[in-house]
């Protein structure tokens, strides 16, 4: 199996995960990695991009184990990458020349850039924090807290070192859930904030309803239900003018849950049929 061919499998990984063909995606991962451990390539980036595909893979699937074994293997990748980047570049570069010279400019861009990203390594460190932000995820799951915590802190350093607010805001909702999961309303509210502050900032329609959701959960659990209501109808406007269906479909359902929590029966009700649509939505992509 070629790098090439290869590559199609990996690429192919956003096709069925935006269309929640979870369990075809998983199987395409694997492939990947039959051939990586096979020796059949030799690609620092790639086997990368593969193990945290099939950590994600697995977090979807249940596979709590498996997912915390694949993330470890891709952070020991970036960690072996950053200590022989210099020779790793040097690779890509000499790869991408040939194949310019030979007029495939296509392929020799890709090469090139892949150069390109390893002597700058930033790409590379944003990869390193959501890849501590996801096994955090996964050790929440867990309930090893304090080690998800100490994932989702190390995520944050990373992230707000490279200025990347999307991530950072990403990061910091997480933490702030995690952290009133606990019952550190104080300390939540204050992650939740940070992450709004760097939602604003990136003014991403998806991460700025991300983290007012968590506002408006810190509220619903000090039982502000007037400011829980407005914090997540504006989040969940948002989410709607994201087109991240399975995102919004689970922010919906969430709210649902806490007016039933209410006896709002009616208003529960309304909130579980918009989840059920977004969910359709993804279920149709699925079937297209």
């Amino acid at each position: 199996m070629t790098l090439n061919t290869l590559s199609v499998r990996e690429i192919s990984w956003e096709k069925h995960t935006s269309s929640y063909n979870y369990t075809l995606a998983l199987e395409n991962h694997l492939r990947c990695n039959t051939a990586i451990e096979n020796g059949q390539i030799n690609d620092p980036i790639f086997s990368l991009e593969v193990y945290n595909n099939l950590a994600n893979d697995y977090f979807r699937h249940g596979e709590i184990d498996n997912a915390i074994a694949f993330y470890h293997k891709a952070l020991e990748t970036l960690e072996g990458m950053k200590r022989d980047s210099r020779s790793f570049a040097e690779m890509y570069m000499q790869i991408g020349l040939s194949y310019k010279s030979g007029a495939k400019l296509g392929v020799a861009r890709d090469y090139l850039m892949r150069s390109l990203a390893l002597y700058e390594m930033r790409d590379e460190q944003k990869l390193v924090g959501l890849t501590h932000h996801h096994l955090g995820k996964t050790l929440e799951k867990k309930n090893d807290f304090q080690g998800a915590e100490d994932e989702y802190r190390q995520a944050i350093t990373i992230e707000q070192d490279i200025e990347d607010d999307v991530s950072a805001s990403i990061c910091h909702t997480s933490l702030a859930e995690l952290l009133l999961k606990q019952g550190k309303a104080d300390e939540a509210e204050q992650e939740a904030q940070k992450a709004l502050t760097f939602a604003n900032a990136s003014q991403d329609v998806q991460t700025r309803g991300q983290a007012l959701m968590a506002l408006g959960q810190i509220r619903h659990n000090a039982k502000d239900y007037a400011g829980a209501d407005k914090l997540f109808t504006e989040a969940l406007d948002l989410l709607d003018e994201s087109g991240a269906n399975e995102i919004t479909a689970s922010a919906y359902s969430r709210y649902a849950n806490l007016l039933e929590e209410r006896g709002e029966v009616q208003r529960s009700l309304t909130a579980f049929k918009k989840a059920f649509e977004y969910q359709r939505q993804g279920n149709r992509g699925h079937l297209e």
